[in-house]
């Protein structure tokens, strides 16, 4: 077996995350509301509660001080996101921040081998790891997902990334610490997959709790289902355990957890506080024996809109946070308000991508606009109908460059045409795309009609908390009606409802951040209909990841790209990843599906300066969220460890 860190070229990672434990000191500390514990007979002391070999962290700055708070907001009752910005992935394997994304690191798993064609991992947990009941975490909480879960037809379908090459991953357990996971193929992708948050749930339920949900486990499940009102098992476990992807995982403040911080005050329906507390018996140290996190608990408060979140965060109340502020429309605002609160702007970078990501739905409904939605030259006219250069100018305070989409040109991944093609602002051109679709005749408002009489109009879904996205389609929207007489509505609503109409495929048209690197891990959403983000082609999405037993089948050119995308991830270096990516590339290229309005460029959220272990800057991408900088050696540099009065 191989032992060495993962990157591009050598699919392997094995090791402790920073230094060996040997380096700590001798004696473990605790934070005070832990120590009060411990002297109240309330808990075991911090050595009893730790691992046999805790993961040493080197925080960014500095080691850290004990104590207080950090507030943040939430925006209505899907923003689950923001939670798990905090607590992190907390996966078996970890992106490592520090090598540009291009290697992955342990977390939950103490030691990754990884055999020389990359087909077989070998996985040890922490000998005296404990979930945060204090009870053992083993491979028997993991073979309870994999045996239980996983493989349970009512758990159906099976996720892709445990069926490459087309066989299901085989799961040998070894002994409590020690299991394997086996693929009858090279998978070299496998340990980047494995840090993406849809890949958690082996590490995510604990069998002791969770069990009491399962059939097999629970000779009285019957009437456990009836005293709950629960039609189905597979409904009591996520009641009880939630599911690792969205609001439930923060719902139940019962549940055993592996996370630096524990849910306290739950995340549900009409919730206006969300407050985490320490977990006790989290795993890590910093090099000084200080067990981590440092900061005591998390408090956000929930806002029914993302103004509400923005006078939070000008006010003072929000400590450290980007995702809903980072706008271009908030920047001045911020800017004006960080001094008065003690504050600074904070970064958020990007990889590649654009501003603003425009979808038609390619499986619609509707066969007419189904149809005319399929037409090449329809989505080349939207492209070239409206002037991205005003849109930069007017939304974006004139700082962008027009971009389609993809990894920017300083990236490996970089692919011109992609990126490049269809720019340029020509409403001739345009008209006479439209005119050589049949679509010359006009109403009396100068709208264009289908062959059924109906006008060239449908609405495009964005969400209450992207503002600037709101920005731009209403400069679009301006733009095709006065150039090209099509006619676009916006329907900007709450995320969970946007979500929910767009999987029901009841959308005409949807927008998004187009955040892209095309790196091991990350979805190529806009280049096939790999995932649930792939809104262009919903059905299709079914279709690939059902195996063909539901949604609509695909047309041959997406069929390839499907095909090929299966094949990504079995590369065992990157040349030959990047020339598969490529293919897929060339594809997409040549049909065109979607279209982007800027590059996405750095934008602000908000951070108290007297805050520290901050890296510089995070990217805007839920793949890469805070987390990943290790959130819990966030501290205040004050002598006490307290917010500053000016920060209170």
């Amino acid at each position: 077996m191989l032992r060495r860190k993962l990157t591009w070229a050598a699919p392997a990672v094995v090791g402790t995350l920073v230094i060996s434990p040997l380096a700590i000191a001798a004696d473990y500390q605790e934070a005070p509301m832990l120590a009060d514990l411990v002297a109240a007979g309330e808990l075991p002391p911090v050595e009893e509660r730790l691992p046999d070999n805790p993961e040493v962290v080197v925080a960014h700055e500095s080691v850290g001080k004990y104590g207080d708070e950090i507030r943040f907001g939430l925006s209505g009752y899907s923003d689950h996101e923001q939670i798990t910005n905090w607590t992190g992935h907390n996966g078996l394997v970890q992106v490592d921040y520090d090598t540009n994304y291009s290697s992955t690191l342990p977390l939950l798993a103490g030691e990754v081998d990884v055999s020389e064609d990359a087909s077989v991992y070998t996985f040890t947990l922490r000998k005296g790891h404990k979930w945060s009941d204090g009870t053992p975490f083993t491979t028997a909480d993991v073979a309870f997902y994999f045996e239980d879960i996983l493989t349970h037809p009512d758990m159906a379908p099976i996720r892709k990334e445990w069926l490459p090459g087309g066989e299901l991953v085989e799961f040998k357990l070894i002994d409590e610490q020690t299991f394997q996971l086996e693929f009858a193929v090279s998978y070299g992708d496998f340990l980047f997959e494995l840090a993406h948050p849809k890949l958690v749930p082996p590490v995510y339920y604990q069998k002791a709790y969770c069990s009491k949900a399962h059939p097999k486990y629970n000779d009285n499940l019957e009437a456990d289902l009836q005293a709950n009102n629960m039609s189905s098992w597979r409904d009591y476990l996520i009641s009880l355990c939630g599911d690792s992807l969205n609001n439930t995982r923060w719902a139940n403040v019962e549940r055993p957890s592996l996370d630096p911080w524990i849910i306290k005050e739950p995340y549900t329906g009409g919730a206006t506080q969300v407050v985490l507390e320490r977990n006790p018996y989290f795993f890590q140290v910093d090099e000084e024996g200080k067990q981590l996190p440092y900061i005591d608990r998390l408090v956000g408060s929930v806002f029914s809109d993302p103004q509400g979140l923005l006078l939070h965060a000008i006010a003072g109340n929000y400590d450290f946070g980007f995702r809903k502020l980072e706008s271009a429309a908030n920047r001045p605002a911020l800017a004006e308000a960080a001094p008065r609160i003690g504050a600074e702007l904070y970064e958020v970078s990007s990889i590649g991508g654009a501003s603003i990501w425009f979808q038609l739905n390619l499986t619609h409904k509707d066969p007419e606009l189904n149809a005319l939605f399929n037409e090449k030259d329809f989505r080349v006219a939207l492209s070239t109908g409206f002037d991205r250069e005003e849109v930069i100018e007017v939304t974006m305070l004139g700082q962008g460059v027009p971009w389609q989409g993809g990894p920017f040109e300083d990236s490996p991944m970089h692919h011109s045409q992609y990126s490049t093609q269809y720019l340029e602002f020509d409403p001739d051109g345009a008209n006479a795309l439209l005119d050589g679709l049949g679509l010359s005749e006009r109403n009396s408002d100068g709208i264009r009609l289908m062959p059924s009489g109906q006008p060239v109009a449908f609405t495009v879904e964005t969400t209450v908390a992207k503002d600037d996205h709101i920005d731009q389609l209403e400069v679009m929207r301006a733009h095709w009606l006065e150039h090209l007489g099509v006619d676009m509505r916006i329907n900007a609503t709450e995320r969970a409802l946007m979500f929910g109409k767009i999987e029901n495929n009841d959308h005409d048209a949807a927008v998004w951040d187009g955040n892209t690197s095309w790196l091991p891990g990350r979805p190529a959403s806009g280049l096939a209909p790999v995932s649930v983000s792939s809104r262009w082609g919903v059905e299709w999405y079914l279709w690939y990841a059902s195996n063909g037993e539901r949604g609509q089948e695909p047309p041959e050119n997406v069929k390839q790209r499907l095909e090929l995308w299966d094949q990504v991830p079995l590369a065992t270096n990157f040349d030959d990843r990047r020339e598969i990516i490529h293919q897929i590339v060339d594809n997409a290229a040549d049909h065109f599906a979607h279209f982007g309005v800027s590059k996405l460029m750095p934008n602000y959220g908000i951070k108290k300066t007297a805050m520290r272990n901050v890296k510089p800057s995070n990217p805007s991408t839920s793949q890469y969220p805070p987390g990943i900088q290790r959130t819990w050696t966030f501290y205040w540099d004050t002598e006490d460890g307290q917010r500053p009065p000016s920060q209170q």
